[in-house]
């Protein structure tokens, strides 16, 4: 077999190697198995290994469940009821579905950082060998640094803007603190007046 379609295949399924495994897949047939069942069809539970790692491979991809779902022929209304009844199979499709999330920040966090030539071990799915890639240097990327910045500064803005940092009408400084509270202390003064009066 050629080297670098071991390679290609590996990386592929690597988001299964690392978090499934057979014990999983047991884990998520007894939590659906023990599951209660409204309608008392008492069906047998259809999910296979092969349709599981289907499911997360296309979710690890950036699919959405529903489209991932159909990719890996489990109909969307059982793929609803597997997230509802196991919590193994809710937990795995969440990392699945955040996989690409987390090595796009990988990605760029390796781009801003740089990094030093190394090596790079995988292991194939099916003669379980460790496959060993040199991974050249890379020098810090200014621009994705300064993109990265760019984000935080947009959101930042964005999250004043909207007023999320901080609760509507609280005080900014010490000079709104000692207006609020003058304004406070009127009012007080105002109510007992006022209560002085009705007496």
């Amino acid at each position: 077999m050629d080297i670098r379609k071991e390679v290609i295949q590996t990386f592929e399924e690597e988001f299964i190697q690392q978090h499934v495994s057979d014990s999983v897949y047991r884990s998520i047939v007894k939590e659906l198995s023990g599951a209660k069942d409204p309608k008392r069809r008492g069906r047998k539970i259809e999910l296979t290994a092969e349709k599981l790692h289907n499911f997360l491979f296309y979710l690890s991809l950036g699919h959405t469940y529903k489209d991932s779902a159909i990719y890996a022929h489990i109909p969307e209304n059982t793929r609803q009821k597997y997230m509802a009844s196991s919590e193994t199979f809710q937990r795995v499709a969440s990392l699945a579905k955040d996989n690409l999330t987390m090595q796009a920040r990988l990605a760029l966090a390796f781009a801003i950082e740089g990094c030093k030539p190394c090596y790079r071990a995988f292991m194939h799915p099916v003669t379980k060998e460790a496959i060993y890639i040199l991974v050249s240097e890379r020098q810090p990327n200014v621009r994705a640094a300064m993109w990265y910045l760019d984000q935080i500064k947009y959101f930042e803005k964005l999250s004043e803007k909207r007023g999320d940092s901080q609760q509507l009408g609280a005080p900014r400084n010490e000079e709104e603190a000692s207006l609020l509270e003058e304004l406070l202390n009127r009012h007080y003064d105002y109510v007992r007046s006022k209560e002085q009066e009705d007496k």
